[in-house]
């Protein structure tokens, strides 16, 4: 009898050390991912699915906010990639409370149609967002996203990397210098912190999980 309570109290044990080290590890994740004051804001796009579309639209779901371009030679499909990357480690019901947001800084010549074919070729639950440049230089101000025209003569989009079809590549487009952050918000739409093109599939698998 007494060595059958000693294997309960053991296994008990046991039990809570897993409870504690479970509860430690969320909160040192969370911990990793403070709320980031003076940074994002309500704002509102056209969206690539149709319409018109605020970032309190994604309240109760994770955001990831990337400013973008579809000319983009490197930058911006390595790192949409490498996010579609990390969703398909995501269970299905993880997939459907997290929101990738792309916010296109070229209203010359990305319109939300063709947004939609793009992002399609990474995920089709990937949203574009574009608008009038007034429009999107206020949110690119909002989230401190610096993007600058390299010049002002349009060059030729033979060079992508992703090619949609072949009519594109014989427009032109300008270039861009933009900020390579992925802006990731909790679910109450607060900036918690920054993903890069190299941050790992895992660590950001777990800090996402851990704002959900």
């Amino acid at each position: 009898m007494k060595q059958m309570l000693k294997k309960v109290m053991n296994m008990l044990a046991v039990v809570q050390l897993y409870m504690v080290l479970a509860l430690f590890g969320s909160s040192l994740a969370l911990a990793q991912m403070p709320i980031l004051k003076g940074i994002g804001g309500e704002f509102s796009l056209k969206s690539s699915k149709g319409g018109e579309v605020s970032l309190s639209d994604f309240k109760d779901k994770v955001v990831m906010l990337f400013f973008g371009y579809t000319n983009c030679a490197d930058i911006c499909p390595t790192t949409m990639a490498h996010i579609s990357q990390m969703m398909n480690k995501l269970t299905p019901e993880q997939r459907a409370k997290v929101q990738v947001l792309f916010v296109s800084i070229d209203s010359d010549y990305d319109t939300p149609k063709h947004l939609n074919k793009y992002l399609a070729y990474f995920d089709p639950s990937f949203i574009g967002l574009v608008d009038e440049r007034e429009k999107i230089d206020h949110v690119a101000k909002l989230f401190h996203a610096d993007y600058i025209k390299l010049a002002n003569d349009k060059v030729t989009t033979e060079y992508k990397k992703l090619s949609l079809d072949d009519a594109q590549q014989e427009q032109k487009g300008y270039l861009y210098s933009h900020s390579a952050k992925i802006f990731v918000m909790d679910t109450q739409n607060r900036v918690r912190g920054f993903f890069y093109a190299g941050t790992s599939i895992e660590e950001m698998k777990q800090q996402v999980i851990s704002l959900l």
